[in-house]
């Protein structure tokens, strides 16, 4: 759920910095697929990034277990002339990669990754799984019964517990909270094979959202190649209904739990969606406000409550278009009152603030970062996705470096004053074995009661 290659990898302009480095470009397949091709000299590995668009977890009556489990089995399940299991071995052999994943709920991601001696071989097979697969019976028990226990032994942690209350308060009953929480009784159980089949169908067409092609392809190689990866499947495009209505009020709750061990504390905030911009700001800044030793949050908790833990900062989502940053960390229970009142002044003197200080010196890891970006087909592809899935132009993934020279202390104040909320407007969720440990608060018992708060 969190967006670990937007956040690192999301922002800027067109085209290549250096006239022999790489080069993006809009092109259309022989077949009519539109894509984007970045070209990067020089390299001998190709990776192809595709996202599906889905809207399977946001509609009433179906079962949110289906795409988490799906993706795994795909591959895994077997296809039309490929036995259950194999094509990790074949993969292997051919030094390729596969993968499909669920990204924020509203897309489906295919990745692809190959060495350019290993196309034919490697797109044949993927074209096999995604038009024709399998689903074999045991490996869909295997992969069920696997997912299914991670998440029930996650969801006995109270920094998830916390995170999971968090969205009954915010996203209610609604459809995807399901797809987030996975806590409706029987959800894994009911991921049929019938079912997973209806969801493939559906999603898996010839009119992706988008396609990324990086590395060292030219565009008639590269078009061809995606003709063949795509062959046999819909040509539709799915019409969508992707709508939720979260509600971030400010409300205090906790979740007594008598077998907890450590108590958890949460605070929950809106932050606008990455296509608006402004994500290289809110990587700074929530990295200054939480993400090291040397953060506002940590210094904070150390220094007047005097405590050992420290506390951190983050940006997740639960949707493309519904984003929100966390702080989080464990507390003593007999502190969770007065660590609610510090780290609240904390963000909220940070937030007045409204500037940061060595600002360069706080951009420099991210540069250094986007700097070698070009040297990874993979790493190019995903940054470019996310950028054409937020609908910047062709190209932006390859001036990261330019638009991070952009961000100056006046952007960081218009980020702080604009897009974070004040300090008495966040959602606070606490986990604690002691149902008094935060007086006034809406005391509940399980993460779905928190609908009712």
């Amino acid at each position: 759920m969190i967006r670990i290659f937007s956040l690192l990898f999301a922002a800027v302009s067109l085209a290549a910095c250096q006239p022999d480095g790489p080069t993006a470009s809009t092109e259309t397949s022989p077949d009519g697929i539109e894509y984007t091709l970045i070209q990067m000299p020089g390299q001998d590995d190709v990776s192809i990034q595709i996202a599906w668009p889905s809207d399977w977890n946001y509609r009433e009556g179906t079962n949110k277990a289906v795409p988490i489990v799906g993706t795994d089995l795909i591959l895994a399940g077997g296809a039309e002339g490929y036995p259950a299991g194999d094509v990790i071995e074949q993969f292997a052999d051919l030094n390729s990669e596969g993968d499909v994943y669920v990204s924020l709920n509203d897309h489906v991601f295919g990745e692809l990754t190959f060495e350019r001696d290993a196309l034919g071989e490697t797109i044949t097979i993927a074209n096999a799984h995604l038009r024709a697969p399998t689903l074999d019976k045991i490996w869909l028990d295997r992969v069920r019964d696997a997912i299914s226990q991670n998440v029930a032994e996650a969801q006995t942690q109270p920094m998830r517990r916390s995170f999971d209350a968090g969205r009954w308060a915010i996203l209610g009953k609604q459809p995807l909270g399901n797809a987030l929480s996975f806590d409706d009784p029987g959800t894994f159980e009911g991921a049929t094979q019938e079912q997973i089949a209806a969801w493939l169908a559906e999603t898996f067409t010839r009119r992706p959202a988008a396609i990324i092609v990086a590395g060292g392809l030219d565009a008639k190689a590269a078009g061809d190649a995606l003709d063949a990866l795509l062959d046999g499947l819909p040509d539709v495009t799915p019409a969508l209904a992707q709508q939720i209505t979260p509600d971030f009020s400010p409300r205090r709750i906790l979740l007594h739990d008598p077998t907890a061990r450590v108590t958890n504390l949460a605070f929950l905030g809106p932050l606008p969606p990455t296509e608006a911009g402004a994500e290289l700001e809110d990587l700074i800044l929530i990295h200054a406000l939480g993400g090291n030793d040397q953060s506002v949050l940590f210094n904070a908790v150390r220094t007047e409550l005097r405590a050992s833990y420290g506390f951190n900062a983050g940006i997740a989502n639960y949707t493309r278009d519904h984003r929100f940053f966390y702080m989080a960390g464990e507390v003593e229970t007999a502190k969770l009152a007065d660590a609610e009142r510090v780290v609240r002044e904390a963000y909220g003197s940070f937030r007045q603030a409204g500037t940061l200080d060595e600002l360069a010196e706080r951009k420099t890891p991210f540069a250094t970062s986007f700097t070698k970006l070009s040297n990874f087909v993979v790493d190019q592809a995903r940054s470019e996705l996310q950028s054409a899935l937020d609908g910047f132009e062709t190209g932006r993934s390859l001036r990261l470096v330019e638009e991070l020279a952009e961000v100056s202390e006046n952007t960081i104040t218009q980020r702080l004053t604009n897009a974070f909320p004040p300090a008495d407007a966040l959602v606070v969720i606490a986990v604690s074995p002691d149902r008094d440990a935060l007086p006034g608060a809406c005391v509940i018992s399980e993460p779905r009661d928190a609908v009712d708060c």
